[in-house]
């Protein structure tokens, strides 16, 4: 039982490694934007999960503009899983954050008329 447990963090580690080094945040991050800047009030989780959608379609069919087939993501291994959270949480930032910023440039925009 031991073993087993001090085999579990080597590989959850490993794990971790290998969906960093296989992550692809620049889809995500683009319809995080345009979500954030067309809508930023309301559920950000909500938001975040539709913005993830997308990014993992485009990440899947990306081989065909190679002429390869598309490689679709396996969501029972744990690098997949781990990959999922983290643009979970990249696309909740940017949305959250694009909010933040639409609402500051409009409280400091200048009132028309007023000099």
């Amino acid at each position: 039982m031991t073993d087993d447990f001090a085999q579990f963090w080597p590989a959850m580690w490993d794990a971790f490694k290998a969906a960093m080094i296989g992550l692809n945040p620049v889809p995500v991050v683009i319809v995080s934007l345009l979500i954030g800047m067309g809508q930023a009030r309301g559920s950000y989780l909500t938001k975040a999960a539709i913005a993830v959608i997308p990014a993992i379609v485009i990440a899947a069919i990306w081989p065909l503009a190679y002429g390869l087939a598309p490689v679709w993501p396996d969501f029972s291994q744990p690098e997949n899983q781990i990959q999922l959270a983290v643009l979970l949480v990249v696309a909740y930032v940017i949305i959250r954050l694009t909010g933040l910023v639409k609402q500051v440039l409009s409280l400091s925009a200048p009132q028309p008329g007023k000099a």
